[in-house]
């Protein structure tokens, strides 16, 4: 199924409300979809591309993680 950028937002105001360390399973889940659905994941990116709602998104949901 694919994802709109509206879609995974809404799932991570939802899963950011969850306990870990689940959380940051479905974190890892929602950046999967925008590498494999939106193709945030750049060998070389440019600014551009870095400045793109798709980009600051994932790594808003990145930054979300808990590492323990």
């Amino acid at each position: 199924m694919a994802y709109s950028l509206d879609q995974v937002r809404e799932r991570f105001v939802q899963v950011d409300k969850m306990e870990e360390p689940k959380r940051t399973m479905e974190l890892v889940a929602l950046m999967d979809i925008l590498e494999q659905q939106h193709e945030t994941l750049q060998i070389n990116p440019t600014a551009e591309f870095l400045a793109t709602e798709k980009v600051k998104l994932y790594r808003e949901i990145s930054n979300a993680r808990v590492f323990d």
